[in-house]
């Protein structure tokens, strides 16, 4: 496992610290060493890609190229708009020679097209595997029923094959089963939470927020579990406003997978920075218990 690279990217280590922190927690309780990628940079989400398509394969391309040149055969990218947009340009790297000497002449990179760009449920779920991560669990979340929450971008790669069923994934279902906890069946695993909307459209954002906030409780959920910074911000941040204004009764902690995980292998909840957002997950980790 050492020939996987771990790429943060700027939200892990912002706003989203909590993720890497835990992941990089329960990694370790797996016995899986993760080594940050050294020197990487923004790797344009999520406007380059729209406003500059050169520049954009420049700037991922670049975190490629490092890892090649690292000796990585693989790049983690827990981050779902960063691991979308590597895994893209990969794609058309991997794909497209003469593109992929074009990038490397103008960026004046060297990336061969030997990268791999990983998911993380994908590693959790079909690399590390759940049965190891069952062996793991010492406080089993038997009492939680979560509602596992992927996003629009975990499992939709354009022109690429998907780890996992792109209209009702489990790989996180999955997971989160081997902790012990009930994952339900819902309908809005993958729906849009409005991205980047929070800035540009607040009501169109907390429209679509609402509805998985709904969804979630009707089918008497504990919480959501994602795998995406800016999935946890937009449910989290600003759920208390949404709840009072759509009549969604009962609080939803978000939590990422990661903390999840943390949670059942009984690791310091400091060290898995629960206490960093915005709804208190005192209430879960009671009933956890």
């Amino acid at each position: 496992m050492k020939s996987i690279a771990l790429y943060p990217g700027c939200s892990l280590e912002g706003t989203s610290g909590s993720y890497l922190d835990s992941l990089h927690e329960v990694l370790m309780a797996l016995g899986m060493e993760c080594h940050e990628l050294k020197d990487w940079s923004c790797c344009g989400a999520t406007s380059a890609h729209a406003t500059n398509h050169g520049m954009y394969l420049g700037l991922t391309t670049r975190n490629l190229a490092l890892a090649e040149a690292q000796g990585y055969a693989e790049v983690l990218a827990p981050c779902a708009a960063c691991y979308h947009r590597l895994a893209s340009a990969n794609a058309e790297m991997k794909h497209d020679d003469k593109l992929r000497l074009q990038v490397n002449s103008d960026a004046d990179l060297n990336y061969g097209g030997k990268i791999k760009v990983r998911n993380v449920l994908d590693l959790l779920a079909n690399v590390i595997g759940t049965a190891r991560i069952a062996e793991r669990v010492k406080e089993p979340l038997a009492k939680l029923k979560v509602a596992c929450y992927y996003g629009c971008l975990n499992t939709r790669i354009p022109r690429m094959k998907s780890f996992d069923d792109i209209a009702y994934p489990m790989s996180m279902d999955h997971v989160v089963q081997a902790l012990g906890a009930m994952a339900i069946d819902w309908s809005y695993k993958t729906e849009c939470c409005g991205g980047s909307l929070f800035v540009t459209s607040e009501a169109t954002a907390y429209r679509l927020v609402s509805k998985i906030l709904k969804d979630a409780e009707a089918r008497g959920a504990d919480c959501i579990c994602v795998a995406c910074p800016m999935c946890h911000n937009n449910l989290d941040t600003k759920q208390a406003d949404i709840r009072k204004q759509n009549g969604i009764e009962r609080p939803l902690p978000i939590l990422f997978v990661s903390q999840l995980m943390g949670l059942a292998f009984g690791l310091d909840r400091q060290a898995l920075r629960l206490d960093d957002s915005f709804v208190s997950a005192a209430t879960l980790e009671t009933k956890a218990s």
